[in-house]
């Protein structure tokens, strides 16, 4: 158990996993931009992530006046605490689960759906109008994307008729995730809302309010934020692999590799939507949400009942 809570899944790989992302992101999105990317420090430029990491922790967290020091300072910690919580509910192979639960499922879900109040809290918590401004948009822009999130989420379950993840990875199967193939577009489209990504990254708009709720915070402070950025990166991506691509299950044998690579192709496919899409306006995301997204959700709810009933119930 020590070993899980330190070392895989636990924070030791969530800082290995935000280091190496990090990197990737730069070299990937610099290939589809024609730059270059990092490249001068380290074997194409890999080092320069581990540099930028211990500047930040050097560098002094400055907390504003007239803030609630206790709140400021306790916000980013709280905020990568939670963002972390997820990954052991995660099957990450046959034998190596933090947290057996039955109810595993509906903690993944809850847990990353309550990520974005966190940071809610971090912008109004700054002191600052252009923080609560950002602070306003994640709550927005959250209450807005959870319902889709969390009807696609649980999906599975309503198939497999089970919240527990390693019994949905277990009984997934090719036609499993043909069934599953609309939950899962809509699972990606709504995690970009919660991930505040392109086309969603309206929260952190530097053009309109200046960095939103990251604006006041800087050294270790800032780095804890962004480390809760990449661990719910983890979260999210090893959850859509678990949910709708068979998680650990290979083609000829099963193993972590294969998570691994259904999480990299899913921050990939990601990488390319964030390197191609402008970003939109906050009442083009309300209405493409309530008015597409949760229908087409509701719409997968009732299309999955009728394939448990008449497919998998006939093969069965």
């Amino acid at each position: 158990m020590i070993f899980n809570i330190v070392i895989f899944p636990g924070i030791f790989y969530v800082l290995l996993w935000t280091v190496a992302l990090f990197w990737f992101f730069r070299k990937f999105i610099a290939a589809l931009h024609k730059r270059v990317g990092p490249s001068f420090n380290g074997p194409a430029g890999s080092y320069q992530t581990l540099f930028d990491l211990s500047k930040l922790l050097t560098k002094e967290s400055i907390t504003p006046d007239g803030v609630n020091p206790y709140l400021f300072s306790i916000m980013p910690i709280l905020a990568a605490t939670i963002a972390m919580l997820p990954t052991a509910f995660i099957p990450w192979t046959q034998t190596i689960t933090v947290v057996q639960s039955e109810y595993a499922l509906l903690a993944l879900v809850v847990l990353i759906g309550i990520e974005p109040f966190l940071l809610f809290l971090t912008g109004f918590g700054s002191n600052n109008k252009y923080s609560f401004l950002g602070g306003i948009r994640v709550l927005t822009q959250m209450i807005s994307m959870e319902t889709s999130f969390f009807l696609s989420a649980l999906s599975p379950a309503l198939l497999f008729g089970t919240l527990n993840l390693n019994a949905i990875v277990e009984q997934s199967s090719w036609l499993s995730f043909l069934i599953l193939l609309p939950a899962f577009i809509l699972y990606f489209i709504a995690l970009l809302g919660l991930l505040d990504q392109p086309p969603f990254n309206i929260p952190d708009a530097e053009q309109e309010i200046v960095y939103g709720f990251y604006t006041e915070y800087s050294g270790t402070n800032y780095f804890l934020l962004k480390l809760a950025e990449f661990s719910e990166f983890m979260a999210v991506f090893a959850g859509a692999a678990t949910l709708f691509l068979g998680g650990y299950k290979g083609l000829f044998f099963d193993g972590f590799i294969f998570l691994f690579i259904k999480m990299l192709l899913i921050a990939m496919f990601m990488m390319v939507i964030r390197a191609s899409t402008p970003r939109i306006t906050m009442k083009q995301m309300l209405h493409f949400s309530w008015s597409y997204l949760v229908p087409l959700s509701l719409l997968n709810v009732a299309w999955i009942m009728l394939a448990k009933i008449y497919l998998l119930g006939s093969l069965s």
